[in-house]
């Protein structure tokens, strides 16, 4: 059986914010022959330069995780280039006056079928397998360190004014320390999604894994993207999938 990946993303600005605060990339990784990178950063609101912030962040993600894999293994080079990402959005932010800037992270670094995915932040990967839509990142935010504890059950957390909170983010900090796992295998037909909140807020988990289960993933992407809005759109959406196309030899 020959493995094959197949990447479809998307970004739109939803139906109520004046811009896009998020951004995307899915493709190939720059210095790391045979290595594929889909991520998704959602700047902070209430932050200057939030939308910089996102799309600085992954401009750097691009740039510097390539030679760090290659030179250190999957799990090393993302926690440096984390570490490196971070320092340098601090200081560019302050370089640009918008001391602040920050913005979530959540990505899935991919070789053939095995992977590695990052959190910082409360944008989120999701794998749909076997016709299930699992969470894999942990969300870094107010509510979920409610639900940790017992305070809060997940549908409470789910609608709680403070769910937008997070409590770890890219440029906000000096240091942060990021969510990580695998490595793990991708099975024939399995997708991973990472998507900002303005898909997963305001769309439950039944309707998303039906429409990931989609055999084309450009379809996939677009119609995420139509469900936020058909929900009222109230952040900006954004998604990036992977799947393992798998085909008979």
């Amino acid at each position: 059986m020959t493995q094959r990946l197949e990447l479809a993303a998307r970004s739109d600005i939803g139906r109520r914010r004046k811009r896009n605060e998020d951004a995307v990339f899915a493709g190939s990784l720059a210095g790391a022959d045979g290595w594929t990178l889909i991520a998704v950063a959602d700047g902070v609101g209430g932050h200057a330069r939030g939308d910089w912030a996102s799309r600085r962040t992954l401009e750097l993600l691009a740039l510097e995780l390539g030679p760090l894999v290659t030179a250190s293994g999957p799990e090393r080079g993302l926690r440096e280039t984390v570490l490196r990402v971070n320092w340098s959005i601090r200081a560019e932010a302050k370089t640009l006056g918008a001391t602040g800037a920050a913005t979530t992270l959540v990505l899935a670094l991919l070789k053939e079928t095995e992977y590695w995915w990052l959190n910082i932040g409360d944008s989120r990967l999701y794998l749909h397998s076997g016709g299930e839509l699992r969470q894999l990142s942990r969300d870094h935010s107010w509510v979920q360190e409610q639900v940790d504890a017992g305070v809060l059950d997940a549908e409470s957390a789910r609608h709680h004014p403070y769910r937008n909170v997070v409590t770890r983010t890219v440029g906000f900090e000096a240091a942060v320390e990021a969510g990580i796992g695998g490595p793990f295998t991708l099975g024939p037909g399995d997708t991973l999604l990472a998507c900002s909140d303005g898909l997963f807020g305001p769309v439950e988990d039944a309707a998303l894994a039906a429409v990931v289960a989609r055999p084309n993933v450009e379809d996939v992407a677009q119609r995420l993207v139509e469900l936020a809005n058909d929900a009222g759109g109230p952040d900006n959406i954004t998604v990036a999938l992977a799947r393992n196309a798998a085909l008979a030899s």
